[in-house]
């Protein structure tokens, strides 16, 4: 059962977020141009702290506080703006740079590898500043929680050195404080050696911290074993990655029986959420974040962050067959009898989301209010006005309004992420700035753990049993309070459970920060991540697929195209046509790293190298 005291888990919360403004106020100094900065305003001073437990608290706070991608403002989270680099999404604006990634223009100065590099690096010289200093504190320091600190610093380090590989390939890898400016001037590592290395540091760790964590947000001996799967995996080695994820699968956590609640702030911030492994905590009125308005509908949002429609058509038909191969998929009806995951991640056309109903529709900011689940009036959102643009009347509620510009907030796919979108936040219920959010953003979870399990055993060649048993679990959970029989994976053909795992992925994590890894190590990114990103048709699918009878084509890899299918750009009004968001451009020669900050490599006099081809 779940344990829903709000009023105690707010205030662990609070205590961490208060520890963290504890560690900007300790000290101020000037920064070099180099992001492996000796110090830095959220990182104490070596010389004169770290003596007591107290210390230690505030010092581990710091470590903790470079999770949040945005400290302080209104900015989206990390794991979101991973996979609005990739096929999943489209971002409207280029918020965080993600669109120079998915049309093939990084460079060594672009926002989005700089800011990941800046913030991960600030996480990492935090952390090897209380590990290398901590020892002052020990006397004064309950051992059990000592080695705690000890236990979570080596994991925070490990999980931004994991996303750092990951995302740049060898990268300048130290584990000590920089005690001079010549200490942070330091050649590559290699990925390889980076990762036995942190290895050793989250097998050290899940040896001394709690089983589960002591507070929401905070590491455990789960989440270092997880984490350990998960690099494991990434790294092809599907003996340690199975193993790791079945001791996490083993611990007695619980998969939430309600997938769609499962990304309810009720949820997200109850202690007792058994498949929360990990998360990056927020509280109201100390730290929030931007992503509910960035995913929000005009009506409360900003329709920046938004799935395209080869996601929505990555799902499943509820006979657990891809849309391309069930002859009872209608395409006039396309969010009929499908995967339940669907609607619960992605808002689309039709339903009720934020009180109002969702329609695609190219050049109308007018749509009905539901109140109490009654359809109520025909509404215009009043901050989409733009006097330049083209005068419109509501045919329906008779309403003037103006549309078109580059102001209008607008999905330009016709569909929005749930997952992670707070409702109360959308609609101003909470209180705070429009769209403000503090509910926690998942960064490890349990349904991870046994996808993971499911696609190690399935590459190292070991397919039993347990394969099936990990994949329908998952897919159980999906189906639960649907009415609907969920179906069962039987299938003990590699190639085939491939395809399904991989589907999987893609679908039960979608908007969780995986996918860029996913499709790089699958050596597929150069085939998703080049060509047309798509949205929905302008005036719906019955006319698109009543006329045209068009179902899309969806190979072994989950690549979806629409052969034969009109496509137009995404402005065009009153068309009846899928929509042309943008080009992608992935090159495979290039693209699978990103580049290295000019900054860092001026900054070490080319010590550090950039990547290659850039």
């Amino acid at each position: 059962m779940l344990d829903f005291n709000f009023k105690k888990n707010k205030m662990k919360r609070v205590n961490l977020i208060i520890l963290t403004c504890c560690v900007i106020a300790t000290i101020c100094v000037s920064c070099t141009d180099n992001v492996l900065n000796l110090d830095d305003p959220g990182s104490p001073n070596s010389a004169t702290f770290f003596e007591t437990e107290s210390q230690l608290e505030v010092g581990l706070a710091g470590v903790y506080e470079s999770l949040i991608y945005d400290v302080g403002g209104a900015g989206p989270t990390f794991p979101q703006v991973l996979d609005h680099s990739t096929d999943l999404a489209f971002n409207r604006g280029n918020v965080a740079g993600t669109a120079e990634a998915t049309q093939g223009g990084l460079s060594s100065t672009s926002g989005l590898p700089n800011n990941f590099w800046n913030r991960f690096y600030t996480g990492i010289q935090r952390a090897n500043n209380l590990l290398g200093n901590m020892e002052k504190a020990q006397a004064v320091t309950n051992p059990t929680r000592y080695s705690e600190i000890r236990g979570e610093a080596l994991f925070l380090r490990a999980l931004f050195y994991s996303y750092l590989t990951e995302l740049y390939g060898d990268i300048p890898f130290r584990k000590e404080a920089a005690s001079s400016l010549n200490d942070l001037v330091i050649p590559k590592t290699s990925k390889a050696e980076i990762v036995t290395a942190i290895l050793a540091d989250l097998e050290e760790a899940s040896g001394v911290l709690p089983q589960t964590a002591s507070a929401r947000g905070r590491a455990s001996a789960n989440a270092a074993n997880a984490l350990i799967a998960r690099i494991a995996l990434h790294n092809g080695d599907y003996t340690l990655a199975a193993s790791k994820a079945q001791t996490v699968m083993n611990s007695g956590l619980a998969l939430y029986p309600d997938y769609e609640a499962l990304f309810t702030q009720d949820v997200m911030q109850a202690n007792g959420n058994q498949e929360n492994i990990l998360d990056i905590s927020f509280t109201e009125g100390t730290q929030v974040h931007g992503l509910s308005v960035r995913q929000g509908s005009r009506f409360g949002g900003w329709c920046q962050f938004v799935p395209v429609q080869q996601t929505v058509d990555s799902y499943e038909t509820i006979n657990g067959l891809p849309i391309d191969e069930d002859p009872a998929f209608d395409p006039a009806n396309p969010f009929d009898d499908r995967d339940p995951r669907l609607k619960a991640t992605i808002a689309v056309p039709g339903e009720v989301w934020c009180e109002h109903i969702i329609q695609q529709h190219s050049d109308s900011i007018a749509t009905w209010e539901v109140i109490a689940g009654v359809r109520t009036n025909r509404v215009m959102n009043p901050n989409s006005a733009n006097p330049g643009g083209l005068k419109k009347t509501d045919p329906i509620s008779g309403v003037e309004y103006t549309t078109g510009g580059a102001n209008r907030f607008t999905s330009f796919t016709g569909y929005f992420w749930k997952k992670f979108s707070d409702e109360p936040a959308l609609t101003g219920e909470k209180g705070l700035w429009a769209g403000a959010a503090d509910h926690p953003i998942y960064i490890i979870r349990l349904a991870e753990m046994y996808i993971t399990y499911a696609e190690a055993k399935i590459e190292a060649g070991n397919i039993d049993a347990s394969v099936l048993d990990a994949i329908n679990a998952v897919r159980e959970r999906a189906y639960n309070g649907s009415g609907v029989a969920y179906p069962a994976v039987t299938t003990m053909d590699q190639g085939e459970l491939r395809k399904i795992v991989r589907r999987e992925r893609k679908v039960e994590l979608a908007n969780e920060g995986l996918r860029l890894f996913d499709i790089r190590r699958w050596g597929i990114a150069e085939k998703v991540m080049n060509g047309k990103a798509i949205g929905g048709p302008a005036n719906g699918f019955s006319k698109i697929g009543g006329d045209l009878g068009l179902v899309p084509d969806i190979d072994e890899d989950g690549y979806v195209t629409y052969p034969g299918a009109p496509i137009e750009p995404r402005k065009e009004l009153g068309d009846l046509n899928y929509r042309d968001l943008e080009t992608r451009v992935f090159n495979p020669v290039r693209d699978y790293l990103w580049p290295i900050p000019q900054a860092e490599i001026d900054a070490t006099e080319g010590v550090v190298e950039q990547n290659p081809n850039y």
